[in-house]
């Protein structure tokens, strides 16, 4: 690569984004690491987006690639960025979302002292949109009070540098992801020459995608301190906007066909396929199952519980599930 070309690839899909595109280049502008260029994914916007983006530029100076394709999803149109990429170094943001004006410097940095790591990662405050009130502090911490599992993994510190060493990795991924999601992640490029993300997927691959790198053996360090600011509005897709009835079924659906595809390139690992299935079990049981209930999709239901049961045959609670929805459709029918 030559001197010329930037560090940093900042790839930012966008879909019907115009009223968020001033906040994006204002949290782009403040960083305080500079050598970078921003792709701009348009993923088939129907607003002026497009008319934005030509009569606004970065005051840096950086370059701002754009390119627009037919609507396929955020993750074909994060795809789509990674080819255009000329950076060492790959990071994502979303439109809506902002980074804390250290996020580059103090993830390039790292990359560059410690060249063992092929990604760090930071922790995720949410913030109302609107108000700025602070929802989540972190989320390396759950509700429960509890660390996130993954931060109880065995590491070797560095400073405020934690990378992960424990030979339990592949199964914590698996069964309860990483707590950093690709946007408050920075990435080398080589991580993008053996994985993609699953341009099938319209929502919630971030997890499956983090799980996989880890699967893969990719060496992975992470510090304690924000990297990205993420915004609740209601045009969020996740349920972190509002849990409806219809987003919980929508997000158990993404989840369950996540694991499904883990289970299918893993499951000759008993361990990775036990937790594979574990996890399936709770998404058909615990929010699969109960969104349909709630939409009076009664039979649905029924058979969410059954797969739920299939998969942790020896779990009571769940057939006990599983026979009390045989009786409502009963009733109903």
């Amino acid at each position: 690569m030559s001197h010329t070309s930037p560090l940093v690839s900042v790839i930012v899909p966008l879909f019907n984004r115009e009223a968020f595109l001033p906040q994006l280049f204002e949290t782009m502008a403040k960083q305080r690491y500079t050598h970078f260029e921003l792709i701009l994914v348009d993923d088939g916007s129907t607003d002026n987006s497009e008319q934005w983006l030509a009569q606004h530029t970065l005051p840096g100076g950086q370059k701002v690639i754009y390119v627009k394709q037919e609507n396929a999803g955020p993750y074909a149109a994060r795809n789509h960025g990674v080819s255009l990429a000329s950076g060492e170094f790959i990071a994502f943001q979303d439109s809506d979302d902002e980074w804390p004006d250290y996020h580059l410097s103090e993830f390039v940095e790292i990359l560059q002292q410690h060249p063992d790591l092929d990604l760090v990662f930071g922790s995720i405050q949410r913030i109302q949109h609107d108000s700025r009130e602070v929802v989540s502090a972190s989320n390396y911490v759950q509700a429960d009070g509890k660390p996130h599992p993954f931060l109880t993994l065995s590491t070797e510190q560095r400073g405020e540098l934690f990378v992960v060493s424990d030979p339990a990795l592949a199964k914590t991924a698996v069964t309860d992801g990483l707590p950093g999601s690709t946007q408050c992640t920075l990435f080398r490029r080589k991580v993008f020459d053996a994985l993609q993300f699953d341009a099938s997927f319209r929502s919630t691959y971030d997890r499956f995608f983090g799980t996989r790198v880890a699967l893969a053996g990719f060496k992975i360090g992470y510090v304690n301190k924000t990297h990205q600011i993420y915004h609740i509005h209601d045009q969020h897709v996740s349920l972190v906007a509002g849990m409806t009835p219809e987003k919980l079924e929508k997000s158990a659906q993404a989840h369950i066909k996540g694991y499904l595809g883990l289970l299918k390139d893993f499951g000759h690992d008993k361990s990775l396929a036990k937790a594979a299935k574990y996890r399936l079990a709770k998404y058909y049981a615990y929010y699969l199952a109960p969104a349909l209930q709630q939409q009076h999709k009664l039979k649905q239901a029924r058979q969410a519980y059954t797969q739920a049961l299939w998969l942790e045959k020896a779990n009571l609670r769940y057939l006990k599930y599983t026979l009390v929805a045989l009786c409502k459709q009963l009733v109903k029918d």
